[in-house]
């Protein structure tokens, strides 16, 4: 949005052709160049008494060297030729229909700038739905003079978006608002409680514009209906397919402004341009992939578990749990204790033996622990001199006769036996009992 504050400063030449190229097309006068600054448009036969009769009128951008009276017409804010044109596009009414004049009006235009930023190894990547739909932005247009006449006038622009608000200079330029064409479709359809806003929004800018010392005159303003692109982008591997929404100027897209998003992984959350799938044929990021150290397979880094005593990253089904440590470790790398016969963690193991074996404590009968294991196996009450020790998932306990030792290993929550062993009280080693045996000693 021009500044109302800033100086008035004369009209940048750059700019002023396009400002009439849209109105000269707008006015349905097509216009060619025929010489350096020098245009020259043909006038229906219709419209020739507003030109003086005139089937051709040949126009100078602005009063240059060998442009003079009778040549051509300086076709400026305030020349009579720049008049007449506005007082003519003033008639259409206070909003006239423009686009902008290079922006990309098909899918068929977008779809290698939706496609460009992503690398899809394995697969393939298409539109599953686009539509280019019509927004409407505002650009207002003054034609503001100093009252003491000392200076030229000069066109002043006010960039607003629908609602109405100011735009900012940066998306006017990016979509490009300083390059209009007409629009030769009919528009949009626009409530007349929206244009009533519209045309209230420009009577604020004007007196914005309006100071002790000069004036702004509304002349037109263009309602500029820029194509938005939205729909999906289809990522297929083999019979397994995801889908990325994407929203974007058209406009933005094309120039490289806008990309479509990154792809997504709905597990690990990570997102990039690099799409692919695990062997499993789950789509994914190439940042998620990982490769199982002991399978090889091709799976999301989050599937995959370090082994607490080689540092190895592999999938779950090729860990254990130690009973002992709670430690997630390589099956091959369990140590079998000598003496509880637990697979566990070489964490947990010293001189042969681990944790729990080695953290026996008495126990009496009252003991609720206890207690609950001689109600599940009532053979178990010939024992004494009870010692227990438990870990997340086992207790591991020991007894006592007149001759002998019984070592047993059961699961806390079912009591369900997985180790039973007996040696005599004087024995070091720890001869496990056969299963079939169990019964003699559980009941």
């Amino acid at each position: 949005m021009s500044d109302a504050n800033e100086p008035l400063e004369p009209d940048d030449p750059g700019q002023l052709p396009s400002f009439w190229l849209w109105v000269l097309e707008t006015l349905r006068l097509s216009v060619r160049p025929c010489g350096e600054d020098l245009f020259e448009f043909s006038v229906p036969e219709g419209q020739r008494g507003d030109f003086d009769g005139r089937e051709v009128v040949r126009v100078a951008v602005r009063a240059s060297r060998g442009t003079g009276p009778g040549t051509a017409d300086v076709l400026a804010v305030d020349s009579p030729l720049g008049g007449r044109l506005l007082r003519r596009l003033q008639a259409w009414g206070p909003f006239v229909p423009a686009v902008p004049r290079h922006q990309p009006v098909s899918v068929h235009q977008l779809a290698p700038h939706l496609f460009a930023p992503y690398r899809v190894t394995g697969g393939t990547v298409r539109l599953s739905g686009c539509s280019l739909e019509d927004h409407p932005l505002l650009r207002y247009t003054y034609l503001v003079r100093r009252d003491n006449g000392e200076a030229a006038a000069r066109l002043v622009h006010v960039d607003a978006s629908p609602r109405p608000e100011p735009l900012e200079p940066a998306l006017s330029a990016s979509l490009r608002l300083d390059e209009l064409a007409p629009r030769l479709v009919r528009p949009p359809r626009v409530s007349d409680d929206q244009l009533g806003a519209w045309l209230s929004y420009g009577e604020q800018q004007a007196a914005l514009l309006t100071t002790a010392d000069r004036r702004a005159e509304f002349v037109v303003a263009a309602v500029i209906w820029c194509k938005r692109a939205s729909g999906k982008l289809l990522f297929e591997f083999g019979d397994r397919s995801a889908e990325r929404p994407f929203d974007a100027w058209a406009q933005h897209l094309v120039d490289g402004v806008a990309t479509p998003p990154p792809f997504r992984c709905p597990v690990t959350g990570r997102e990039s341009y690099h799409v692919t799938a695990t062997d499993d044929g789950r789509i994914t990021v190439a940042e998620s992939i990982a490769c199982c150290e002991c399978s090889g397979r091709r799976v999301l880094d989050s599937d995959l578990e370090t082994c607490a005593v080689t540092g190895k990253r592999a999938l779950a089904e090729f860990l254990r749990s130690c009973s002992v440590t709670g430690e997630r470790v390589l099956a091959d790398q369990l140590v079998r204790c000598t003496q509880c016969s637990q697979e566990v963690s070489p964490h947990a193991i010293l001189a042969g033996r681990c944790a729990a074996c080695r953290s026996l404590q008495p126990i009496s009968r009252d003991d609720p622990r206890l207690a609950r294991i001689l109600g599940e196996y009532p053979k178990l009450d010939r024992w004494t001199r009870w010692r227990l020790a438990e870990t997340d998932a086992v207790y591991v306990l020991t007894a006592s006769s007149l001759l002998r030792r019984l070592l047993l290993v059961l699961d806390k929550e079912s009591l369900e036996a997985s180790h039973v062993a007996e040696s005599f009280r004087l024995g070091r080693d720890w001869p496990e009992v056969p299963r079939a045996q169990w019964a003699e000693f559980l009941g």
